[in-house]
């Protein structure tokens, strides 16, 4: 995951938004970043950490615009796997890979055992992907492709915004519960959040997902976003363990893990 730009740390940069044309300053920034989109931001005001209630809105359109490519997709070629492949990498190239680019680099580096964790962080900073990576990202394609391919157009498109929102919001818990790994890269320049801030943003993706799905299931609207951060945390626990914080690629393996298990658990509830 490529560091951005770090925000500029003078008086005002650690304070939050205080006005709507603040807070869509906000938005421009965060998704200049995370998607591939330029909204003319120009250079950062605020850190990550003080922003953290865009993170499922820019979930959220990711998840749309693929949700979009597969009803087109599938309306054309009526093959749900097809659509799925289609969708999967029309959100991979909006984000630019930034997460899956995450997910290899932090295979790779917690997968070897009977390494430290200096050697793990070096493994992780190397751009070269190694078995763990190649295999960490084969696995996450085909299980979404396989979670979407059964089913219908207007499912996929709101399971689709749903994961894309809950698991870009849920990559709140490590910044709050943990400290960065290094004192350099992305991980150290995203601050230190409130834990108001952070329940709200998770409280908004887990909303909005609920509301979508509800006509989809009961169970399905309330279980895959809950598994879905419940994932995130597992994930974050586990790789604080290994190397006593996060990084920017970290971020991006709990983001995929989010990802994935909201889409297998709707797969799983949702006929169609």
């Amino acid at each position: 995951m490529t560091s951005p730009d770090p925000a500029p740390h003078g008086p005002d940069s650690s304070n939050r938004p205080s006005s709507f044309d603040d807070w869509l300053q906000a938005f421009r920034e965060q998704a200049a970043f995370f998607t591939a989109v330029d909204l003319g931001a120009g250079a950062p005001r605020w850190r990550l950490a003080d922003v953290l209630p865009v993170l499922p809105v820019i979930g959220a359109g990711v998840g749309l615009a693929a949700g979009l490519v597969f009803t087109i997709a599938n309306s054309i070629a009526g093959v749900g796997w097809l659509a799925a492949v289609l969708a999967v990498g029309a959100a991979v190239l909006l984000t630019r890979a930034l997460h899956e680019d995450g997910l290899a680099d932090t295979a790779d580096g917690l997968g070897p055992h009977g390494i430290d964790t200096d050697r793990r962080l070096e493994i992780m900073r190397d751009s070269r992907n190694g078995t763990f990576g190649v295999l960490a990202l084969a696995l996450s394609v085909l299980v979404k492709v396989a979670a979407l391919g059964a089913m219908s157009s207007s499912t996929a498109v709101v399971v689709l915004i749903g994961a894309h929102a809950v698991s870009r919001a849920a990559l709140a818990y490590p910044i709050l519960a943990s400290s960065p790994a290094r004192a350099d890269g992305l991980g150290a320049s995203v601050g230190k959040p409130t834990d108001n801030d952070v329940w709200l943003t998770i409280g908004i993706a887990l909303a909005l997902a609920f509301v979508l799905l509800l006509g989809k299931g009961f169970f399905a609207a309330l279980l895959a976003p809950l598994l879905a951060v419940a994932a995130a945390w597992a994930v974050a626990q586990w790789i604080n363990r290994r190397i006593g914080g996060y990084t920017g690629d970290t971020l991006g393996a709990v983001q995929q893990a989010s990802e994935i298990v909201f889409l297998v658990v709707a797969a799983t509830l949702i006929a169609r």
